[in-house]
Order: C-alpha cells, then sequence, then structure tokens
C-alpha cells in the first residue's frame, strides 16, 4: 500500500492553488451546515460521506480548511493514489478492496493514523464507489467498522460523524454545493466490537442526513447554512451589475 507523507506546505499550497480555485470556478457558491461543531471533537474523529460525484473528495477539505481546522487524511483507491501521488502530501493513502490482505493493512494503518497524534480526522467514502445520491439502501463495505473498533480499543472511544453531499442548480446558471454534517455516533470499547452492527448504524446515520439534506433541498429551506466560498455569479447578475440594475432575489433566499 501507498502510504501517507503528509507535508503541511505541500497541502497548503494545492488547497489555496487547485483546490479552492477549482470549487469557486465550478459552483455558484458552497454551502455548510452542522447539527454539532466537528472541530470540538475530543478524540479520534472519523467523517464517513456519501460518494456522488467527482468534487466529493475537494468539499470536505474546503470544509475542513475553513471550519474543522483537523490534521485530516483520507482513504483513496490504490489506482488512484498511484496516478495522483501528490495526494499523498495532503493526507492520501491507498486501500485495494480486492486483495483482503492489501486492505487488512490499509485498515490498520488507518487506525494507526488516528491514534497516532491529537486533532486527527480520518475522511472516508465507505460505499466505495460513485453511486447515485438517491439509491438506497446504503451500503457500506465493513472496513470502516474495523477502522472504528481498532480506533475505540486503542483510545477508548471513537466519534464518526455522517456528512451529506449535494450539488443542486437553484436558481443559478451554475450548481450549488451542499454539506451537512449530522451529529456524532459515539462508540466506546464496549460498543464497537460488532464490526457488522456498527456498520450498520454508519448506514443508517449516514442515510439519514442524505435524506434530511434532500427534504431541505427541496423544500428550499436553508435556515442553518452558511456560505463557505463564493463562486462565479450568472450571466445575468453580472450583466445588471454593469447596468446598475437591482439584483433579482434568489431562489428560496439563500
Amino acid at each position: 500500500m501507498l502510504r501517507a507523507r503528509k507535508n503541511p506546505l505541500v497541502n497548503a499550497l494545492i488547497y489555496r492553488l487547485m483546490i479552492k480555485p477549482a470549487l469557486r470556478s465550478a459552483f455558484h457558491a458552497l454551502y455548510y451546515r452542522q447539527a454539532e461543531n466537528i472541530a470540538e471533537s475530543g478524540g479520534p474523529c472519523v467523517v464517513m460521506a456519501n460518494h456522488s460525484a467527482w468534487w466529493d473528495g475537494h468539499v470536505p477539505m474546503l470544509v475542513n480548511e475553513e471550519m474543522w481546522h483537523l490534521d485530516g487524511y483520507v482513504m483513496i483507491e490504490d489506482t488512484q493514489l498511484v496516478r495522483y501521488k501528490f495526494f499523498r502530501a495532503m493526507g492520501g493513502f491507498s486501500v485495494n478492496r480486492y486483495n483482503a490482505r492489501s486492505a487488512l493493512h490499509s485498515l490498520s494503518y488507518a487506525a494507526s493514523i488516528l491514534t497516532g497524534a491529537p486533532r486527527r480526522m480520518l475522511l472516508i467514502f465507505p460505499q466505495g464507489e460513485i453511486q447515485a445520491n438517491d439509491v438506497r439502501p446504503l451500503t457500506f463495505y465493513s472496513g470502516v467498522g474495523h477502522i472504528v473498533r481498532k480506533v475505540a480499543l486503542a483510545q477508548g472511544s471513537c466519534d464518526v460523524y455522517p456528512l451529506a453531499l449535494r450539488y443542486e442548480f437553484i436558481g443559478e446558471q451554475r450548481p450549488d454545493a451542499f454539506a451537512s454534517a449530522g451529529r456524532a455516533l459515539h462508540f466506546d470499547a464496549g460498543h464497537a466490537t460488532d464490526v457488522h452492527a456498527t456498520t450498520a448504524l454508519m448506514q443508517r446515520a449516514l442515510t439519514d442526513e442524505l435524506d434530511r439534506l434532500y427534504t431541505d433541498l427541496r423544500a428550499y429551506r436553508f435556515d442553518g447554512f452558511v456560505p463557505l466560498i463564493q463562486g462565479r455569479g450568472s450571466i445575468n447578475r453580472i450583466w445588471d451589475a454593469v447596468r446598475g440594475k437591482a439584483q433579482i432575489k434568489r431562489v428560496g433566499g439563500v
């Protein structure tokens, strides 16, 4: 497997020169809300997100850089990390789910990262591949349950946060990106030993957060969301600004 080679300077440069500008260019805006402050998590922290689009790795990184300020790592499919090795400097490490021995090595390595220093966070996409946002039921690989079990046994507990990601066109030329973090699942050493039960709880938590986000966006309920970046304006808004005209009202008031 390919281990992470975290380099704070390279991480900051890639974020500022590549990740953030790309998000600004692609989206009208990126909005975030959280049920509780992930930055205040006292122990090892796992953030599990759905995987429906190419942008799914970029958005949590931006949220971490702008809001959480945790020492972030991410599990990446080995074929992708071989192709884009610079992600290792940003905390990326590989997993090969088709090789059981290699996969177990990656799971042990992930647990060792979380227990190796304070304020570390692991981002993981437990579906293992890109799937449509509204596919139900969500199905996770059990590897995430093994990681939580190893961390809880070593540290006494492990917090797991569901992060729902969604991209929608809401009255603008470009789509808006939404990230919604639910409340933590708190696993202590006595409750994380059943890997299948742990994985099932995580599936349910992320499903609930995804469904909540979908329901709120469908109803144009944007309470609690804060904009983390503002991208390019729509052509009509730029043209109205040039002519000194008042801007039209945003759909839903977001």
